[in-house]
Formats: C-alpha cells, structure tokens, sequence
C-alpha cells in the first residue's frame, strides 16, 4: 500500500480530538460539583490545590512502540519510555515529578521481559528523583496480545507564573533521538509492508532506530524555569507541532523554521510516501521539546543545555497573531495549526 497516513494507518486524530471533548465537560462537570480549585487544563500539566499545595497527575503510555522493541528484545526502553514520556510533559507545565506507579499488562507471564520493563522504569526513576510505588501488574491472556505499559506520575508545581509564550520571545528547539514514542501505529504499517525491521535503508538501520529511547528533558527545563531562563516550553509528542499551541494564547502565532530532520525520518516518508504535511502532522521530524524565552536568555539556556549533552537550536520566533503555529518545513512546505 502507497500514500500511507495516520488515518489509513488506524489512527484519526480528529476523532480522537472528540474523545476528548466528552471527557473535558466530565471533567470541567465534576470538578465545578465538587467546587476543586484546580487549572492547567488543556496544558501539559493540570494541577489540583490540595491544602495550598499545587500537585499534578499525569498519566501517559508507550503504545504501539512496545511491539516493536518486544521484537528486538528492549524491553528495558519500553519501562524508560512509560517514564520519560510523563516526565517531559509534567515539566512543561513548570511541576516537579515526585512518585510514580506503574501498570504492566502482559498476555501471559515473561520474567524476562518484565525485569526488563521494571529496570527502564528504575533507571528513569532514579534519574529524576522519581519514588516508585509500585503499580499493577495483570495478565489479561484474552485482552492483551503482547505487552501494554504506561505510567502515572504525581508531581508538585513548583511555577506559579502562567506558561505562556511571551511577546517578541525566541522559540527554540531541543534535538530528539528519533520518532520518540509517537506515530507508532503509522510506522508499523509502513515498515511491515515495506522492508522489515532487519533492513537497512540508505544507512538507517530500521529496528535500532525505531526502539532509541525517548530523551529525557525533564532536569534541563526544570532548572531553566527555576532559574527564570525560559517562559514556556511544549513537548513534542502526538499531533507533532500542534502540541506548540498549548503555550500560546489568541494573541500570539509562533513561526518555526524547521530544520534537516534525522535520516531516519526522510527514509519512512519515501518508504510509505507520505506526504510532507503529514510528516509534521504526526511526528516531531528531530526537535523533541520547544522552549520560548526573551533574546537576552538564548546564550545562557543553550550553555545549560549542553552540561545536559543538548544542542539547542535556534528554531523561530514569537510574532502578534491569533494563536496559529506557522511551521516552515524543511522541504519548502508550510504547515498550519
């Protein structure tokens, strides 16, 4: 099959945006009832106030990426990823992950696999200060084929400002180690159909650079919102660059001159021929986290970037509009959010 997309790959992300329609008036329900003081709705990091003190739920997954590190035997990057991927959304909205609980589903017991998973999710633990609390574990033989793990992590806000983009910020952009764990489903359908995860296209080895770990931002953009360097910061996961939007308000655009993007992401587009919109509609295409944050800042995020081995690069800029994400792409494309 030619012209793959998100869509034909089983995945609608405008249908998923009406899912999550029905569960904001929930929320927004409930909460008003129960007369929570609560915000960050709609942000990366929604807090409730607990007794004056601001904490954070949050709860996220590896999806369809563990079927393919299951078939290379990484199953430690499957626990790291259930981590990380909280952990660097948590952190955007200015909170400081604290405790975590873990749920594996496995469709039979695999002790390999498992100590695997429980060790990614210790090493991303320990890394960022994280407490482990334990979890569940259930084998569900007639609902899971294969491995399902996600994470929910508690943390407490530690920036009362709001984190928004700021007038005549500069955007910047933080590399990612590859596709991260989003655009999965899209993947699989690609590379199934196509060359395999053995293959080796153009000099891409396609099974390793499918299963590198997502990189954890989280310690750098703490100690950035700490240190008053940046204003905002989104990560950059599913839906791609639209995940910007959530820093902006009706009041600013933010444009993006997009750079190379790793090989790998060149090898799938042709593979699949996907189109270039799609491409920066689904994955990050190399930049894994944007920061916004004043010119006079710029020198100094991207010195304590490198003491955390991250090359910032200059990515874009902060302009007045109304709340649109301008992304010029590396190949000539403008795409619009």
């Amino acid at each position: 099959m030619s012209d793959w997309t998100y869509s034909k790959a089983g995945v609608d992300l405008s249908s998923i945006s009406k899912l999550h329609e029905i569960a904001l008036k929930k929320v927004l329900k409930v909460n008003e009832l129960l007369k929570v003081k609560y915000g960050g709705i709609g942000g990366f990091a929604t807090w409730v106030d607990v007794g004056g003190i601001k904490l954070v739920l949050h709860c996220d997954g590896v999806g369809t990426k563990s079927i393919i590190a299951r078939i290379l035997g990484r199953y430690w990057v499957i626990g790291w990823d259930s981590v990380i991927v909280n952990v660097n959304d948590v952190v955007c909205g200015g909170a400081k992950p604290v405790a975590l609980v873990s749920y594996v589903a496995m469709e039979k017991p695999d002790e390999q696999a498992y100590r695997g998973i429980i060790n990614g999710v210790e090493k991303a633990a320990l890394e960022n200060g994280i407490a482990m609390m334990g979890g569940e574990t259930a084998v569900l033989p007639d609902l899971v084929n294969g491995i399902d793990v996600s994470c929910t992590l508690l943390a407490v806000r530690k920036v009362e400002k709001e984190v928004s983009v700021g007038k005549n910020d500069i955007i910047l952009g933080l590399p990612s180690s590859g596709l991260h764990a989003n655009g999965y489903s899209l993947v699989r359908k690609v590379v199934e159909s196509t060359v395999g995860y053995d293959a080796f296209v153009e000099g891409v080895n396609i099974g390793e650079e499918l299963v590198k770990p997502v990189i954890n931002y989280g310690p750098l953009i703490m100690e950035a919102f700490s240190n008053d360097l940046i204003t905002a910061a989104a990560h950059i996961t599913g839906g791609a660059f639209k995940k910007v939007k959530r820093i902006l308000d009706s009041r600013h655009n933010i444009v993006i001159n997009a750079p190379k993007p790793p090989k790998v992401f060149e090898v799938l587009m042709n593979l699949g021929r996907i189109s270039i919109s799609e491409m920066y509609r689904v994955f990050n295409m190399g930049v894994g986290m944007v920061v916004a944050l004043p010119d006079q800042n710029v020198g100094e995020f991207k010195r304590v970037a490198l003491k955390y081995g991250l090359n910032a690069i200059d990515l874009g800029y902060v302009t007045e509009g109304e709340g649109k994400v301008i992304v010029n792409s590396y190949y000539g494309d403008v795409i619009e959010f």
